[in-house]
């Protein structure tokens, strides 16, 4: 059975992707796996791992329109995080929270172009 170990995002700007994964969504630096200048790995509490991994180019996503990989985060308060993270400079996808089955969510992009959601689920 397999198990996954952790999620790889592709950013163009290996050193600038720390700082705003770090300070934007909270994620630490890991000490067990880095190796720049190709990739970082970094980690949230629950030992939730994020592989930050250079490329060359930004990623154009038509977003939620393509086949695409998104990450998710939950949150107990969806306007509150929203408020948040706007007030550090993250741009949602809709200006409001949008309504699903399961709770309610909005999307916003990484600076490189790639899509992450966060939910309030009921």
């Amino acid at each position: 059975m397999l198990e996954i170990a952790m999620n790889q995002i592709n950013v163009t700007n290996l050193e600038e992707a720390i700082t705003w994964y770090t300070e934007i969504l909270g994620f630490e630096l890991s000490k067990e796996h880095y190796y720049p200048p190709q990739a970082v790995d970094l980690v949230q509490k629950g030992n939730i791992r994020l592989l930050l991994y250079k490329v060359e180019k930004s990623t154009k996503i038509n977003y939620p329109n393509e086949a695409q990989s998104v990450i998710i985060f939950k949150t107990s308060d969806l306007k509150k995080a929203m408020n948040e993270l706007s007030e550090k400079g993250v741009e949602f996808v809709y200006p409001e929270a949008i309504e699903f089955p399961a709770g309610i969510f909005n999307a916003f992009k990484d600076p490189y172009g790639n899509v992450h959601e966060v939910v309030q689920f009921k």
